[in-house]
């Protein structure tokens, strides 16, 4: 659009240019103004100028997409929205913190001109930072599920593919999880009681039922059955929102009480009757320190360092040793992934009992003389 207007400090006749482009195809819309033309084929040629650029813009726009602040900024509002609702809060929150927090140095850079350079750039820097693999790995998952977000919604081009699909990670040695074997949970048990540690009662029922900590954290006297012997598993208590909600796995489930661990129930309830929740409350609890708390005191009595979640891996790996099937640690711990259920057969070692039994290399005198040798050692 071309308009004439008097300038008033000149008293001419002076021409202004505007041109407003919109998108079709996801690019938004595109405004530009020139004034001070002092002819109108000079304010035609500025409107033809005016156009190609709006139009070159848009193109760019339409095929690299908007900038990544801008995807960003849209997509925390999706998560926040209602649409979101399938996500659990803290996932949410955990998305945006960890993209905001990694990634701000692409604020400027439109999505489509993010490359696989980039990613390599990015994911070496978190390592010399310190941030584990798997970290790293929830990071590309949500770098991905931006651009998913951001396709669908047409802030990009739906030919951008996000280059972090082609970003592979060092293959990392198999390390072996932090784990306690029996003589260390006695031990552990043990100094505790001793000392009237405070997170004695949560360790041990921990270590008895297998249950989460936020599981623990939420267990009400209502939730156990002494005549039928159960504990009924049903909510957990979140840290990070301070509320309770439903079990990790999204379903309840039954923990069988053991007489050692029904003498612990005894016991508590006997101490505090008049308390609604099967363990005592506890500040550093409430603030989600249970892993520090058990870390300090391991290290303390010349125990490895676990975290509070390997008590947990003790439970299951304990129970297969003693000849409970897989399937049923599975249904009384609440997993359902079976990839996890795995390394704990591989930690109790039940897959390969008995497998060298068989073998006979040894020259009968030599087998005899190690046995003999055995025996008296």
């Amino acid at each position: 659009m071309i308009q004439s207007y008097l300038d008033k400090d000149s008293g001419q006749m002076r021409f202004s240019v505007y041109v407003n482009i919109r998108s079709t195809n996801g690019g938004g819309r595109l405004q530009k103004r020139k004034n001070n033309l002092k002819t109108q084929a000079e304010a035609l040629r500025a409107e033809a100028q005016l156009t190609k650029e709006c139009q070159r813009e848009l193109w760019q726009r339409e095929n690299t997409g908007q900038v990544w602040k801008n995807v960003v900024d849209k997509f925390e509002e999706f998560l926040l929205s209602a649409k979101a609702q399938n996500l659990k809060e803290t996932t949410r929150i955990d998305y945006i913190a960890s993209i905001r927090r990694h990634c701000n140095h692409w604020n400027s850079k439109f999505v489509g001109d993010i490359s696989l350079a980039d990613g390599h750039e990015l994911f070496s820097d978190l390592t010399k930072k310190g941030l584990s693999q798997g970290h790293q790995k929830i990071i590309k998952a949500v770098i991905i599920r931006v651009y998913d977000f951001a396709a669908k919604h047409r802030l990009i081009s739906p030919m951008i593919i996000c280059p972090m699909h082609s970003f592979k990670f060092p293959k990392q040695e198999d390390k072996l999880p932090e784990i306690l074997n029996l003589s260390q949970i006695r031990t552990l048990m043990t100094q505790a009681k001793n000392l009237k540690h405070e997170w004695y009662p949560i360790w041990a029922v921990a270590l008895l039922t297998g249950m989460r900590n936020g599981e623990l954290h939420a267990l009400l006297w209502e939730d156990v059955n002494f005549e039928d012997k159960l504990i009924h598993v049903t909510k957990s208590y979140d840290t990070r929102t301070k509320r309770t909600k439903s079990t990790k796995a999204g379903y309840w489930r039954f923990v069988t009480i053991s007489p050692e661990l029904e003498a612990l129930l005894r016991e508590l309830k006997r101490s505090d009757p008049d308390r609604p929740y099967v363990l005592p409350r506890l500040s550093r609890w409430d603030q989600g320190e249970q892993a520090k708390r058990l870390r300090q005191f391991c290290g303390g009595i010349g125990l490895p360092s676990v975290r509070f979640h390997t008590l947990r891996a003790c439970f299951a790996t304990q129970l297969m040793k003693q000849g409970v099937p897989p399937i049923q640690v599975m249904k009384v711990g609440g997993w359902k992934d079976l990839d996890t259920m795995n390394r704990y057969i591989r930690l109790a070692g039940i897959e390969i009992t008995g497998t060298t039994d068989s073998l006979k290399v040894l020259p009968e005198s030599v087998a005899f003389a190690k046995a003999v040798d055995l025996i008296v050692t």
